[in-house]
């Protein structure tokens, strides 16, 4: 399955679904045409990618926003998905929200434990935790406000997603990424990243003997 879909499935249980930085609207296509949602709200800081969403969405009941993350948003929502990004500007765009009430889907590009660990300290918790592979392995965290505790482990290796079996794949995909990269690094820097291997290491074979 690729991401687009797997985003898309990400919609089910859920009304009104906003997309941040929506690019093309093919996630917001996808879920409606199986039906998963009834109305959609699609927003981008550019004007460009704004016009190819409503292009794609012609027809569909979509609201469209040129807007800086939130800023311009004026209707209520029940999810809404902010992916494609680094985890820095997703942080940034979760801090000006406008209702901190919602459901949030979030899928950073990169370094997915700077991001739980900004969730960790500004008031979110992490309900649920997914992985899909499409090319490279993207990891996908659904939130909320609330309260949580992750420790260092966790923040790398998720405090979900380390149950799932089917992320097995993932976790030998980030052992070989460590073994590979350790070698490479000057000497100060390899204690943490062979903490880390390890982590990914403890949870794969936890994960194998579960």
């Amino acid at each position: 399955m690729n991401r687009i879909e797997f985003i898309a499935e990400l919609t089910k249980g859920y009304d009104v679904v906003l997309d941040i930085g929506s690019d093309h609207g093919l996630v917001l296509k996808y879920a409606f045409d199986k039906g998963y949602i009834k109305k959609g709200m699609a927003s981008d800081i550019n004007p460009n990618p704004l016009k190819a969403a409503q292009k794609t969405l012609t027809g569909y009941p979509v609201e469209f926003y040129l807007s800086n993350g939130f800023e311009s948003i004026d209707k209520t929502f029940d999810l809404a998905i902010i992916t494609g990004m680094g985890p820095h500007l997703i942080s940034e765009i979760l801090i000006n929200r406008n209702n901190p009430n919602e459901t949030y889907l979030l899928g950073p590009n990169q370094k997915v434990y700077i991001l739980r660990e900004f969730l960790m300290q500004e008031g979110f918790e992490i309900i649920d935790e997914y992985v899909v592979y499409d090319g490279f392995y993207y990891c996908f965290l659904k939130v909320k406000k609330g309260r949580m505790q992750l420790t260092d482990a966790e923040k790398y290796i998720g405090p979900k997603l380390k149950t799932k079996k089917e992320a097995i794949p993932y976790y030998e995909h980030m052992v070989t990424h460590y073994e590979n990269l350790i070698p490479q690094l000057p000497t100060k820097l390899r204690k943490n990243n062979i903490e880390i291997l390890n982590y990914f290491k403890e949870t794969l074979n936890q994960l194998k003997n579960a």
